[in-house]
């Protein structure tokens, strides 16, 4: 593995790492998305290597669709306040005891 696929492998652990421990937490989740798709688009792959432009691509796509995916979590509701159900079975409950 020469220095370029550890880099894309580096790129894609750290991202997946680090979005784990900001799970519920939507603005540091788009931040860290943001933050590392400049990184990785801003790192340089030689043309002589042109074999990791398709994993480049990828990976930039990859956390792309995360930070799309958290948007659409976030306009559903999965973050933040609860919805309107779950208030309404906390509410029932609070009523019977």
């Amino acid at each position: 593995m020469n220095y370029y696929e550890q880099q894309l492998e580096r790129f894609r652990r750290n991202f997946n790492f680090s979005f784990k421990i900001y799970e519920g937490r939507p603005l540091e989740q788009k931040t860290l998305c943001l933050q590392m798709k400049e990184k990785v688009e801003h790192f340089r792959i030689p043309k002589n290597f042109a074999m990791l432009y398709r994993e480049h691509q990828q990976l930039v796509n990859y956390i792309q669709d995360a930070y799309f995916g958290v948007q659409i979590q976030e306009k559903a509701g999965k973050y933040g306040k609860p919805n309107a159900k779950m208030q309404h079975e906390w509410l029932n409950k609070a009523l019977r005891n």
